[in-house]
């Protein structure tokens, strides 16, 4: 990947005065906007224009909490950002970037629905862009954030359509979910038609879950689902660093098949519309977006495009714009 700008990389840096998190739970979209707006061409004044509007709503970085020795220690408790980002920054002085990300990525993937997926996403923003602090300081929101589902291994012979859809028949009738995307997910996860379900299928890989995905979210335009997009992508990013790659998969489609099962589907199918724009004029109008998911969505659909070549990616990057 290309370097970033001396403008993208001064606005990160000015963003990490801000946490991870704001308000309820919400992820701060900030760095990986700035990102996604640089790898589609944007000006700096449209880079500082979102800068502006997507920081007035952030909450200040809380700084250190406490110093940590072993950042297994703080995994899912929430808190000590800084104190997570000084650990990885010391480690990664000494071991290297690649190292760090190769030791700790096996160990966060249990989590990878973390913060609604945006811990994963912000890890993978940070390896596109080649910035070392912005990698440690996602790794650090990924081991405040994390958390498993804790669903079972087992495996299916079953299309993971086919599994998606005779889990949902299985949360016919269920008490209706609350909270933010993480918290109806692990709702989803605890329910007696889920848990303890074989849920894998028994030969998977990441096409057919980006094709899953894919579908679901050209049918149906939700917010739920477009993170599931933007997630597939990430992991495509991130996935050199996983480990065992039948392990990652499992995590990521567990967590995607339970994402797809906290929304309600509609009545009749909403496919998005044949796009009409090319790549082109869709980039350069995205490139001017203020909207953290528009700009990501759209940057993500590219990316993703570029590897399956299907048309669907570029409907629902459209559809987002207009």
């Amino acid at each position: 990947m290309a370097t970033l700008s001396d403008t993208c990389r001064d606005l990160l840096a000015r963003s990490r005065r801000y946490g991870p998190l704001y308000g309820d739970r919400l992820a701060n979209h900030l760095p990986m906007t700035l990102i996604a707006l640089e790898r589609m061409g944007a000006s700096a004044e449209a880079m500082e224009r979102a800068f502006d509007v997507n920081a007035r709503r952030l909450q200040p970085h809380d700084g250190d909490i406490g110093a940590v020795g072993d950042a297994a220690d703080w995994l899912g408790k929430g808190r000590n950002a800084g104190g997570l980002e000084r650990f990885f920054h010391e480690s990664v002085r000494r071991d290297g970037l690649d190292a760090v990300l190769r030791a700790w990525v096996p160990r966060l993937l249990p989590g990878v629905s973390a913060s609604a997926f945006h811990c994963l996403i912000r890890l993978a923003y940070a390896i596109d862009g080649g910035d070392v602090d912005e990698a440690c300081a996602a790794l650090a929101y990924w081991v405040m954030e994390c958390a498993a589902l804790d669903l079972a291994p087992d495996a299916v012979d079953e299309a993971p359509a086919g599994i998606a859809a005779r889990l949902a028949r299985a949360l016919a009738g269920h008490a209706p979910w609350d909270g933010i995307i993480i918290d109806r997910m692990r709702q989803a996860a605890r329910h007696p038609g889920v848990a303890g379900t074989a849920i894998q299928p028994a030969t998977l890989d990441l096409r057919q879950v980006a094709q899953f995905e894919l579908a679901a979210y050209h049918a149906q335009e939700d917010f739920t689902l477009l993170h599931t997009v933007t997630a597939c992508h990430a992991f495509r990013v991130v996935a050199p660093y996983a480990g065992e790659p039948r392990r990652a998969l499992r995590y990521l489609w567990e967590a995607v098949v339970v994402a797809s099962l906290t929304v309600d589907p509609l009545p009749a199918p909403a496919p998005a519309p044949v796009a009409g724009i090319d790549w082109h004029a869709c980039m350069a109008q995205a490139a001017r977006a203020t909207d953290a998911h528009v700009v990501k969505l759209c940057y993500s659909a590219w990316c993703e495009s570029l590897v399956y070549g299907d048309p669907r990616y570029l409907a629902i990057a459209a559809r987002k714009l207009a």
